[in-house]
């Protein structure tokens, strides 16, 4: 009977350890790479535990009402984009390592409660004597390094100088931010704006079909002359429903950067009601200076390179001995009995100090390299710095030229808009008067369409290279004008 309760446990471990090894072989062919590289990996089901995969989206909320302006646009971007939400956490967990730094000047105090009982028999003369021992202590530990040549000191700089490069980050990922939803802005103004003038396009040729129509029902006009103002309104109708989608992408843009959906629509500050800079209000030579100055990316560099300087210091720190001091003070209580004699009690304080140091005479050349690391790590930092100088110059040159010339372009669209106003104007009259053709009439108004087309882009493209430039020097993080949502 015993035999069988014994093969019973044995036949009940055994499927366990099968249930177990089954199991665990499954596990590890979920976790296994694809078989081959000419065919997909298959997921396992239950990849993401049977459940559905999980999402992490999240929807800016925008309100119906009045028209948004840029200020606030950016508001609702800085407040939702992930972008600056994650910039932000890095900063915090830079914060964090200033305060682990930090902790090292401090001591280290360990507060310990142990019990242990046992049985033993020792070898006492001629004879193993049993004995039965139990105990119980608590301590506190303290652990202090008293001098370790300015190591700490070195590891917290380089902490302190990966938070201020960690907060710089964070603010060039608001100014980069800032120029994305400032682009799209300016990108869906100009979509607005040539819509707009598509629409106008269209009723003006609309206008001069019914008028050769006119013309012909009166036998003043040619069947040619209708066909051809018809081809007119029919090209007008396609650059509308060009105008129309290209739109609705610009639009759907400036929602992604702003993580709203651009399935529900919202409106915006419209061109008209944007005052256009007439003129630039420094040199080329104060901007390179201020971006210089201002450049959050360009500071975080430098930062980069002070907190490799304090990481070359801590390097050498380890060839220098510490001098560390530990000790304990607690309580021990113990009861024990030996075999053939009675039990007995006992209780005491005890205490330990010690101050001990410490020198690596050799440990394989591990400093040496870590040093030779440090030293690299520097160099690389500095020659980051030097390459983003040399970017930001080019940069701020390149912008600078291009806001010139955006303004120069503004005001011969202006011209050019005014010029073709008056010719088709003029072209129109004297059709209508039998003196100009319906082809004169037709050629006035592709030059006066796309002299519309030109007046939009280039007030659009004067906001987007002042805006370029600002970005390209850091004060658009300064101009961003706060605004209160509709």
């Amino acid at each position: 009977m015993h035999e069988q309760f014994l093969g019973r446990i044995s036949l009940s471990r055994f499927l366990i350890f099968f249930l177990f090894t089954g199991m665990a072989f499954l596990a590890a062919r979920a976790q296994r790479a694809p078989v081959s590289a000419d065919t997909p990996w298959q997921p396992p089901p239950n990849l993401f535990g049977g459940g559905p995969i999980p999402l992490y989206r999240h929807e800016a909320v925008l309100q119906d009402g009045g028209a948004y302006t840029l200020g606030q646009l950016i508001d609702i971007a800085e407040a939702n984009n992930p972008s600056t939400h994650a910039a932000w956490e890095r900063a915090r967990v830079a914060a964090a390592s200033v305060g682990i730094a930090k902790s090292e000047l401090y001591p280290t105090v360990l507060a310990a409660a142990a019990g242990k009982t046992f049985k033993n028999a020792p070898l006492l003369y001629q004879s193993f004597v049993l004995q039965d021992i139990g105990a119980f202590e608590t301590a506190l530990t303290l652990n202090y390094t008293l001098v370790d040549f300015g190591a700490r000191r070195d590891e917290i700089s380089a902490a302190k100088a990966q938070l201020l490069a960690a907060n710089l980050s964070f603010n060039n990922e608001h100014l980069v931010l800032i120029q994305q939803v400032s682009a799209a802005y300016y990108n869906l103004l100009n979509a607005i704006g040539l819509r707009e003038a598509a629409e106008v396009n269209l009723h003006d040729a609309q206008a001069v079909e019914v008028a050769a129509r006119d013309r012909k029902a009166n036998g003043l006009a040619t069947l040619p002359d209708v066909l051809e103002a018809h081809a007119a309104t029919a090209k007008a109708d396609y650059d509308l429903q060009s105008a129309l989608g290209t739109e609705q992408t610009a639009f759907g843009d400036l929602a992604t950067i702003m993580t709203a959906t651009p399935i529900k629509p919202f409106k915006v500050q419209e061109l008209n009601d944007i005052v256009i800079p007439e003129a630039l209000d420094r040199s080329v030579e104060d901007a390179i200076e201020s971006a210089y100055q201002t450049r959050p990316d360009l500071l975080a560099d430098i930062e980069r390179v002070r907190a490799a300087d304090a990481e070359v210091k801590y390097a050498r720190s380890a060839y220098f001995p510490k001098l560390e001091f530990d000790g304990s003070k607690g309580w021990l209580r113990a009861w024990g009995q030996q075999e053939k004699f009675g039990g007995t009690y006992g209780k005491t304080y005890t205490y330990d100090a010690r101050l001990s140091l410490t020198w690596t005479v050799f440990d394989g050349f591990k400093r040496e390299s870590r040093l030779a690391k440090a030293k690299a790590e520097r160099a690389e930092a500095e020659e980051e710095v030097r390459e983003r100088e040399d970017r930001i110059t080019d940069h701020v040159w390149g912008d600078y030229a291009n806001a010139v010339t955006a303004l120069h372009e503004r005001q011969a669209a202006t011209s050019l808009l005014n010029a073709s106003s008056e010719s088709y104007s003029a072209a129109v009259e004297s059709y209508k008067d039998g003196v100009r053709n319906i082809l004169d009439v037709l050629s006035a108004e592709r030059d006066l369409a796309h002299a519309r087309a030109v007046d939009v882009t280039a007030r659009t493209q004067v906001l987007q290279t002042f805006m370029n430039l600002a970005f390209r020097t850091g004060d658009l993080l300064t101009q961003h004008p706060k605004g209160n949502h509709p």
